[in-house]
């Protein structure tokens, strides 16, 4: 719980010192100017650490949407599993859940950028546990994840950087298990450039 907190505390403030920067520009408009453009279409992964029955576990996902540079909004698969054997206890427990992304990018820069993140799902969970010859199943229900992040990114090559993100993840209704703090961290690779660069190549060498 005092992860939780801190994740909560430091998304506060990121979002405070962003409506303090840009007093004179209200945010409503940059996003109304930034889904007056043509967006882009992206596919990637979207994978993150987190804790789940106290226990540290990977959220996998795979999301597809468009980028209006300013603002993303995204749509994706995503699971997650733990599994824990304990004496003669055999515990798999997991969730799945499509769920829905708002980035909004509260700095940009060629080599920096700053986004916070809004995210909402709908999907299920379950348990399954082995205990000798002993089988239970459960189902947890419908779950309704609800997230909240900020991340950034360092560029420190034309088409590579670092990134690191961190947020908070309720979940609802009938399980409250997979509610808890989660990260992210690695290297990055900015496909956009590099597309925007092999297309200048061909361009100028053949045609």
């Amino acid at each position: 719980m005092r992860l939780v907190a801190t994740c909560l505390a430091f998304l506060a403030f990121t979002l405070q010192a962003q409506d303090s920067a840009y007093i004179r520009w209200n945010p409503v408009d940059s996003v109304r100017l930034a889904l007056m453009k043509t967006p882009g279409l992206r596919v990637g992964f979207d994978s993150r650490k987190s804790i789940m029955g106290g226990v540290p576990v990977d959220i996998n996902g795979l999301r597809y949407g468009l980028d209006y540079g300013k603002v993303a909004v995204w749509t994706g698969y995503y699971n997650s599993r733990l599994w824990q054997t304990l004496a003669q206890d055999t515990l798999n427990q997991g969730f799945e859940y499509i769920s829905s992304t708002l980035e909004y990018y509260v700095y940009q820069s060629w080599r920096f950028e700053v986004v916070t993140s809004f995210q909402a799902g709908i999907g299920n969970g379950w348990e399954y546990r082995k205990n000798g010859a002993d089988i239970k199943r459960a189902n947890f229900g419908l779950i309704l994840p609800l997230e909240a992040g900020v991340g950034g990114t360092v560029r420190f090559l034309r088409y590579f950087g670092f990134y690191a993100g961190v947020g908070v993840r309720l979940s609802g209704l009938q399980s409250t298990s997979f509610t808890g703090p989660y990260w992210s961290y690695g290297f990055t690779c900015f496909t956009g450039t590099m597309f925007r660069d092999s297309r200048k190549w061909y361009k100028n060498n053949f045609r």
